[in-house]
């Protein structure tokens, strides 16, 4: 009998801890507790420039040869002559096959307009064959020019200039240092005024604004005009390739 009534009182004892258990705002409660996070460092970002002036290091001439005649195929034939004798001369001045190039070529009907008629009148045939020739050494440009003109070209553009391909992109990527170095010192300022220093770089973003070139191709143009291209001044003047580095910098 004493053993029946001790188990029972150890039951209610069971219970009662189990209620207290549930009901207490301490013990039955669950709580979340997060962790701290730490805060994200404050970002600056800041665009540098970096601007290095080349002398250009290639010339390219731009000339025409026009042909007419009343037979397309003649207009053609004699067109190709003409390319075949400019072509033959540029080489034998030592101009690479490989630096002179076909920009245009058309053979298109000619018509006038007679006024008896009131209608247009075939008139013929006109053959445009256009060239590009790079002349690796600028101080021949105007030598080279004065070459196309005597050996048929009846149309000529001018000259302009150019930078390799190779001195080109080592000149970008001294500019991109330079860039870079400018956003750093801008961005250290903004640090500096704000109290902190820079800690680490974000994101860049390098892009190139453009090439200006500064010449002198005008004096070439006019003197083709008055017959005097081989004797023409050709300067190739002055070359800033501009590369700009937007960088986010955190501190």
């Amino acid at each position: 009998m004493k053993r029946i009534v001790s188990v029972a009182l150890q039951s209610v004892l069971v219970v009662a801890i189990a209620a207290l258990i549930a009901f207490s705002p301490v013990i039955g409660t669950r709580r979340t507790v997060k962790a701290d996070t730490a805060a994200t460092p404050p970002s600056v970002t800041v665009t540098g420039t970096g601007k290095i002036t080349v002398k250009p290091t290639i010339a390219r001439i731009s000339f025409g040869v026009f042909t007419h005649n009343d037979k397309s195929s003649v207009a053609q034939a004699d067109n190709d002559a003409l390319i075949a004798k400019i072509t033959t001369a540029l080489k034998a001045a030592g101009i690479k096959e490989e630096d002179i190039q076909t920009t245009g070529y058309s053979l298109q009907p000619h018509y006038n307009w007679d006024k008896d008629t009131d209608k247009s009148v075939l008139d013929g045939y006109d053959m445009n064959h256009n060239v590009s020739v790079t002349v690796r050494t600028i101080k021949d440009a105007g030598k080279i020019a004065g070459l196309v003109a005597d050996n048929g070209a009846n149309t000529v553009d001018g000259i302009s200039f150019d930078v390799d391909d190779d001195t080109l992109e080592q000149t970008r990527l001294a500019a991109i240092d330079l860039a870079m170095a400018n956003a750093r010192k801008r961005a250290d300022v903004v640090a500096k005024a704000a109290g902190r220093a820079v800690l680490s770089v974000q994101s860049v973003t390098v892009n190139e604004t453009g090439n200006a070139v500064y010449s002198q191709t005008a004096k070439m143009n006019a003197a083709m005009d008055t017959g005097s291209a081989a004797q023409a001044p050709v300067e190739a003047g002055t070359m800033d390739i501009i590369m700009n580095a937007t960088v986010t910098y955190l501190f």
